[in-house]
């Protein structure tokens, strides 16, 4: 990896891969709701198509805005260590394996989630998660004892 710091760029690109199960769940709702979807309340337009169109399409539609709702709450901390490894001089060859590691995990993350069937999977999820929040709680301790001199 080279010594550009790409770090504030992966904060676009985290926010980017919580928008692609949105964008799929609109247009697999648009395609499935049969002109039942409306856009004055379009949070509530999951809940309002249940049982009107196919249970597994209905749960995977679910599934994907989960994992939407899911990449949005953590783009926040994401984003706020990125910055603070930034702010403290972390090296940016460490800031940049860590948003990769940060952007693997939240890829991994979202198809897991998309096509969890089963309770296991579910499990390997929540694991993925885990590892996936891990990344901006290391980089938010590393700035912090950065900032403190402990580095």
């Amino acid at each position: 990896m080279s010594s550009n710091n790409y770090s504030i760029h992966s904060i676009i690109a985290a926010y980017g891969l919580g928008i692609a199960p949105h964008g799929y769940y609109l247009v697999k709702m648009m395609a499935n709701s049969k002109g039942q979807s409306s856009n004055i309340l379009p949070r509530e337009n999951l809940s309002n198509l249940k049982g009107c169109i196919p249970g597994q399409v209905w749960d995977k539609l679910a599934r994907a805005r989960g994992a939407h709702l899911n990449a949005m709450e953590g783009v926040p901390m994401f984003a706020a260590a990125m910055l603070a490894g930034n702010l403290a001089k972390l090296p940016a060859k460490d800031l940049n394996w860590m948003a990769v590691d940060y952007l693997c995990a939240r890829v991994l993350y979202t198809l897991v989630y998309m096509g969890a069937r089963s309770e296991a999977t579910s499990y390997l999820r929540t694991g993925i998660w885990a590892w996936s929040i891990s990344v901006p709680i290391w980089v938010l301790l590393k700035s912090a004892n950065a900032f403190h001199g402990q580095e």
